[in-house]
């Protein structure tokens, strides 16, 4: 065989290889959430639309690059659903044999993050406060998994980082434009959410 053929049959094989490799990765990665795993796009319309709503919600917040940098990873197939993820997370961020990286969020958390926060009735919490507070939560979860797609190892730093993003909300001014009630119920779930973080942080040493 020429070197020349036998460049070209080496490229097939590496090519062949990698992909075989990352088939072998994504089966990995979507194995550790469950399965069923997919991406919020013209296929789902519920959950694209859900994730629409994220993004809204994110930008009304005061945080349009986040909402921004959200859509980048969906489109760039970064973020994907996940029915199967169980209800002790938001999201996750899955890494498979360096050829896999994903942003998971649980399904439910997505379509009804108050269902997902209050899985026991809390009748002592006016709704609107808990809306606040399930919607920070979700937002501040999607920050934590950012940072460690872009490389943060350890959940310390990653959750400095949902920490900050919350503390960021108090003075973004996004509060200013709410009714005194509405300001209310906002402050009261950004602190709460703050307050999960910080306990979350310090079980993570």
């Amino acid at each position: 065989m020429r070197l020349r053929d036998q460049v070209a049959l080496a490229a097939v094989l590496a090519v062949a290889t990698y992909f075989a490799l990352r088939h072998v990765a994504e089966g990995k990665s979507e194995a550790a959430v469950g399965g069923g795993v997919f991406r919020p796009d013209e296929h789902h319309r519920e959950e694209a639309e859900a994730f629409d709503r994220l993004r809204a919600q994110i930008v009304k917040m005061g945080d349009a690059l986040l909402a921004q940098r959200l859509e980048r990873l969906r489109a760039s197939g970064f973020l994907w659903i996940a029915p199967g993820l169980g209800p002790e997370r938001w999201a996750v961020f899955v890494t498979a044999l360096g050829l896999s990286r994903r942003i998971y969020v649980r399904r439910e958390a997505l379509l009804d993050p108050v269902a997902h926060l209050y899985r026991t009735p809390r009748p002592d919490i006016p709704p609107e406060y808990q809306y606040a507070h399930a919607w920070t939560s979700l937002a501040g979860a999607l920050r934590h998994e950012v940072a460690h797609f872009d490389g943060v190892r350890d959940e310390a730093p990653a959750y400095d980082a949902e920490i900050d993003w919350y503390e960021a909300r108090r003075r973004s001014g996004f509060l200013d434009t709410l009714p005194a009630e509405e300001r209310r119920a906002w402050e009261w779930g950004i602190e709460s959410a703050i307050l999960s973080a910080r306990k979350a942080r310090e079980r993570a040493g």
